[in-house]
């Protein structure tokens, strides 16, 4: 490895801010726990990889990374215990902050840096001592490069991992073109830490709470129990310090029982599988897949909000209810951004919430009709989506005890094409310990000229959707085979396949 320093420092961190403990974020209470169990364990080591194309500016480069850090406090934090919980405080930023490997005398340099990414998302980060990101450029060729991101969970979520990203091939840009990069839009810290503050004292986090204790009732078990809380459990707010603090609640990928020593989650029951490593199976919706899916999703009526987002789910929730053999309960677990003001949308960070959407499945109604009922429910749980329904009770520190669900996370908020005068296409390089079976759905940019077959199938004014979708299916090794996955990938995409060509058939029809 040969490290290389930025010439231009980033700005500077304010004496007052640097090093002054501050209450962890909500999002990033579960994450500090689970990690606090199984300090061995890389549960939350995140990768990204931008394999680049063209001549790079690897000085401009340096400057866009010292830069970017210096905008990005998040990405400048340690986290500590102390008497009164973990705290997080501001130091300065790492040194070297780009690393430079040069694997062009590999034989096959993309598979060695493949191999050198994962052995690292394989190892744990002290979020005490080390830094909790790292930027590392691999020299593959001529005019070809790898540029690798990793971090820790409790730094970013996905979305701030895209804005993140967007900022870095920004300032890129404006150095390579000799330009100055434009203000940056994020805000501090202290700034999210006093909305979310504002928050857990105002009426809609009130609000908020008595809508997922309502969902959480609804569904009651047959023992009566009326939920993990039980059937009059109160929607009470506590300190932000107490234990069963709404704070304390997981985020997206983690697991939503306690962690023993391992890394798994303690089986409720002693019977259920824990949670454990991936094996993951990969397919493509092409444009014109996706649009004819999209289509047969909207139906009639208006379309749903997050089309993309409610007809996988819908779709998902077809597919559980075959996969259990009828069960008309069906519960999807849907990653949110949990942002809700400008300053929020523009800030990298772990803001991010996972709300259990509970799905009626009908074999008498139809796709479309299941579609709108989704769509309904996102909805609602997008309007109560910053409080943490999922995790510790609010009211006793116990963890609450959750049955795994399938998750869908759609991650179609954007997709880096460019950096700079490069091209870029993105690879993300998703870890930690699965429950059941995941969905992450990714875009997936076209080829030059790919995807206008069939353009009679539109999904808006004149026009196929510009990209189609990469579903990657990720399933608990403890409980699937690699070829149970690939038999349930399979069944997925007939499913697919079988409601978008007719959408008006009762789905018993398509199982």
């Amino acid at each position: 490895m040969t490290p290389e320093t930025s010439p231009a420092p980033a700005p500077p961190t304010s004496t007052r801010a640097r090093g002054r403990p501050r209450h962890l974020a909500a999002a990033q209470y579960g994450i500090w726990e689970s990690q606090r169990h199984a300090p061995a364990v890389p549960l939350h080591e995140c990768g990204v990889a931008l394999t680049l194309t063209g001549a790079l500016d690897r000085l401009a480069l340096h400057r866009a990374v010292a830069r970017a850090l210096g905008e990005t406090e998040t990405l400048r934090t340690r986290f500590h215990m102390t008497p009164h919980g973990p705290r997080r405080a501001l130091v300065p930023p790492p040194l070297p902050v780009l690393t430079v490997t040069d694997l062009r005398h590999e034989a096959d340099p993309k598979a060695v840096a493949d191999a050198r990414i994962r052995a690292d998302l394989a190892t744990v980060t002290d979020l005490a001592r080390q830094d909790p990101c790292a930027h590392e450029l691999f020299l593959l060729g001529p005019e070809r490069a790898l540029l690798y991101f990793r971090y820790h969970h409790i730094v970013l979520d996905g979305f701030g991992q895209y804005l993140y990203l967007r900022r870095l091939a920004e300032l890129y840009e404006a150095f390579e073109s000799g330009r100055a990069p434009t203000a940056p839009a994020a805000v501090p810290l202290e700034r999210l830490a006093a909305d979310e503050a504002a928050y857990l004292r105002s009426p809609q986090y009130a609000e908020d709470a008595a809508y997922w204790h309502a969902e959480r009732s609804s569904t009651a078990p047959p023992d009566g129990s009326g939920g993990p809380d039980g059937p009059d459990a109160p929607p009470a707010a506590e300190p932000p310090d107490s234990p069963g603090h709404p704070a304390a609640a997981d985020g997206p990928g983690i697991p939503r029982r306690p962690v023993a020593a391992d890394g798994h989650a303690v089986p409720p029951d002693g019977h259920a599988a824990p949670p454990g490593p991936a094996v993951s199976r990969t397919a493509v919706l092409t444009p014109h897949r996706l649009g004819t899916l999209l289509a047969a999703g909207r139906g009639e009526g208006p379309a749903p909000v997050g089309h993309e987002a409610a007809t996988l789910i819908a779709a998902t929730a077809v597919w559980s209810y075959d996969r259990h053999g009828g069960r008309t309960g069906i519960v999807v677990n849907l990653p949110v951004t949990a942002r809700r003001s400008r300053a929020e949308l523009d800030t990298p960070a772990q803001l991010a919430n996972e709300l259990p959407l509970r799905l009626a499945v009908d074999p008498d109604t139809s796709f479309a009709a299941l579609v709108r009922h989704t769509g309904v429910k996102v909805r609602e749980a997008l309007r109560h989506q910053r409080h943490r329904a999922v995790g510790p009770s609010p009211r006793t520190a116990e963890p609450v005890a959750t049955p795994p669900a399938p998750q869908v996370n759609v991650m179609t908020f954007g997709a880096l094409s460019g950096f700079g005068s490069c091209r870029a296409t993105c690879r993300q390089y998703p870890v930690g310990l699965v429950a059941d079976i995941d969905l992450n759905v990714y875009r997936e940019l076209p080829a030059p000229n790919e995807g206008r077959e069939n353009e009679e199938v539109r999904t808006g004014p004149g026009h196929l959707p510009p990209y189609g979708l990469r579903l990657e299916f990720r399933a608990n090794s403890h409980r699937h085979r690699p070829d149970d996955v690939s038999r349930h990938r399979r069944r997925f995409l007939e499913l697919l396949d079988a409601v978008a060509g007719r959408p008006d058939l009762p789905l018993a029809r398509h199982l």
